[in-house]
């Protein structure tokens, strides 16, 4: 087994056909056929189910994906440290961040940070929680800014709480239930509901878990998105309501918007630096994660 033929695999069950994944690798379709045959022949085992239409993994394929996927990311670490050491122009710093960070406390500490060396080359990738973690176990990121669960129950990352803040229910500053002293939860499900896409935030989670504490059924979402510009906008125009964290209703994009007061679905959260346990970080990544703390000291609130 080489990694080569991992990187074969990973591919292959990424993309669940063997004709895209042979193009997107660059090589002929019989190579990559013939690589896989070879490393099931060396396992022992069948790692793929060839449909009509595609292929699928075998408990087996999903077993060696996760430590292929752990392999990739070992490699990659080490390629950079030792690109380090060679001392040549620092690597390009992958950062994840959700979308209250690349509002205000991201631009500001990549500034500080640019400000002492600017030589830095970045990449920030935004997207919502699961995506984020996908990415930094991947090895294509370096470290993520987002919301933080209750509990560390993730033992391959490490977590670090820079921020706390408040989610609340908002609407436009005309909606109907604004005239309400105090709106109860049955009463915000006479009217439609815009989320996040397919439960990807730990917000949306949260969300629905006071719901059903309540003994009610979770809010329907009639609108998903995965912009949380689009959401602010959508309610803006109609009588829907979201969730979000109560910041950004302060921002020029929260302007016409107003948070409801349900006691009961006005919840703290802390967020803050995702990191892979015992990965190496370059020395760039560190610059940005310790500016980061730096903003984070002087504004605790995101």
């Amino acid at each position: 087994m080489d990694l080569r033929q991992l990187n074969y695999f990973l591919k292959i069950a990424e993309r669940r056909n063997m004709t895209l994944a042979a193009a997107e690798l660059h090589v002929t379709q019989p190579t990559l056929t013939k690589s896989i045959k070879l490393l099931e022949q060396e396992l022992g085992v069948p790692l793929f189910q060839r449909l009509p239409r595609g292929m699928e993994l075998t408990e087996f394929g999903r077993r060696l994906v996760r430590h292929a996927e752990a392999m990739q990311v070992q490699v990659g670490d080490a390629i950079g440290e030792l690109e380090s050491l060679k001392g040549g122009a620092g690597a390009r710093v992958n950062i994840g961040a959700g979308p209250s960070w690349q509002r205000s406390h991201l631009p500001s500490a990549i500034a500080l940070a640019l400000a002492q060396n600017p030589r830095l080359r970045l990449r920030v990738v935004g997207g919502f929680d699961d995506a984020l973690m996908r990415g930094l176990r991947r090895g294509d990121l370096d470290f993520v800014v987002a919301e933080l669960p209750f509990a560390d129950t993730s033992s391959d990352l490490k977590l670090e709480m820079l921020t706390s803040d408040q989610l609340v229910v908002f609407c436009r500053a005309d909606h109907p239930l604004t005239a309400l002293e105090r709106p109860s939860l049955e009463q915000t499900l006479h009217y439609p509901w815009v989320l996040p896409v397919a439960r990807v935030t730990r917000a949306r989670r949260r969300l629905e878990a006071l719901f059903v504490a309540h003994n009610l059924a979770p809010p329907e979402a009639t609108i998903e998105a995965d912009s949380i510009t689009f959401l602010l906008a959508i309610v803006k125009e109609t009588d829907a309501l979201s969730y979000t964290n109560k910041e950004t209703l302060v921002t020029p994009q929260g302007h016409g918007l107003t948070m409801l007061d349900i006691d009961i679905l006005t919840t703290a959260r802390a967020a803050g630096l995702w990191t892979r346990r015992d990965a190496w970080l370059s020395s760039d990544a560190l610059a940005i994660m310790e500016a980061l703390r730096e903003v984070c000291r002087e504004r605790p609130s995101n």
